[in-house]
């Protein structure tokens, strides 16, 4: 064996037990071990200086990886982490934990304008481990010029979060992401890359790819064992809707009911009714339950459904609704 390759043997067996005393630090578990492929990312960050995909499920642990590799990596001299991240409120509990391994991490947002001079400082400054932001912050001129691209020859790790959003093939497309092409090249040559997503097919790990450089794909098992699939086929929108009117009484739990269609919010005095079928497939809906006073949202996915925003408004003024408001997502059915 050559050497280097000695030498990287020794520093992998040396920087386990420190990674694993990390890790149940931050989660705050004594009995606490790596994931399949935790290990495995962190070393590739920390001893290898390695550019990575983390592609794996939700809930696995990809913030613990760049946590744990950024406090190994700063206890060894080298510069901030930078991560870039669309989901910065829904951080706030893995910063917390990070905190408890030492980890000093500030987020520069929207919400905390007024902090930004002192926060500003604490980056420059060196007195951060850890500096979050939202993709968003890349397009900012002042910004950029007067933190990112000061501190770029200094960063020791870049995290790029949900790294999907970097994609127009992915399903959260975020433009702002492509900027990091430009900040890169103002960072050192061999800065260590991970970026996380749970959700990326081929197409996206390879626009990812064209824009972040070469990454080292580490793929884990997408499946929860805790999740199980079906899928019922029917032919029809009526179908569909009348399968599910029929049924959901039967059917165990909780749940969430989607549809195609943009996201629409409504306020108090909306509400959703339970709509039945009188017969089946025929288009005929009866209302049960209580109306509530004020006007009823009535969405639709399409407006030829026949059914929605005819048969169901006219139910609805029936039962006692003082306004229903016919809404339509699109203007055609697909025939799907």
């Amino acid at each position: 064996m050559h050497g280097s390759q000695q030498m990287l043997t020794r520093e992998t067996m040396t920087n386990r037990p420190e990674a694993l005393a990390l890790l149940r630090r931050l989660l705050d578990d004594d009995q606490a071990d790596f994931r399949d492929g935790q290990w495995e990312a962190i070393d590739a960050l920390v001893s290898r200086r390695e550019r990575v995909l983390l592609v794996q499920r939700t809930g696995w642990g990809k913030s613990a990886v760049y946590f744990v590799a950024t406090r190994m990596l700063r206890d060894r001299g080298l510069g901030a982490t930078l991560i870039v991240s669309p989901l910065l409120a829904l951080m706030r509990n893995q910063v917390a934990a990070a905190q408890r391994m030492g980890v000093r991490a500030i987020s520069i947002n929207s919400t905390n304008r007024s902090e930004w001079p002192q926060l500003r400082r604490t980056a420059l400054s060196d007195e951060a481990d850890a500096l979050l932001i939202s993709p968003e912050r890349l397009a900012n001129e002042g910004f950029t010029e007067e933190l990112l691209l000061p501190l770029a020859e200094r960063i020791g790790l870049l995290v790029v979060d949900e790294a999907h959003c970097i994609s127009d093939w992915g399903h959260d497309f975020r433009p702002d992401y492509r900027r990091l092409a430009s900040v890169l090249r103002r960072m050192p040559a061999n800065l260590p890359i991970v970026g996380t997503t749970a959700t990326a097919n081929d197409r996206v790990i390879d626009d990812v790819q064209r824009q972040l450089g070469q990454l080292n794909v580490h793929r884990g098992r997408l499946m929860r064992d805790s999740l199980h699939l079906q899928t019922l086929r029917l032919p029809t929108q009526a179908e569909r809707l009348a399968w599910l009117a029929e049924h959901i009484d039967e059917l165990p739990g909780t749940g969430i009911t989607y549809t195609l269609g943009a996201g629409l919010s409504t306020d108090s005095t909306l509400r959703t009714l339970s709509i039945w079928p009188k017969r089946r497939f025929d288009g005929a809906f009866s209302i049960e339950g209580p109306i509530l006073e004020g006007a009823v949202l009535l969405v639709d996915d399409v407006v030829d459904s026949n059914w929605t925003l005819t048969v169901v408004a006219a139910l609805l003024r029936d039962a006692g609704c003082p306004t229903v408001w016919p809404f339509a997502l699109a203007t055609a059915s697909t025939g799907d």
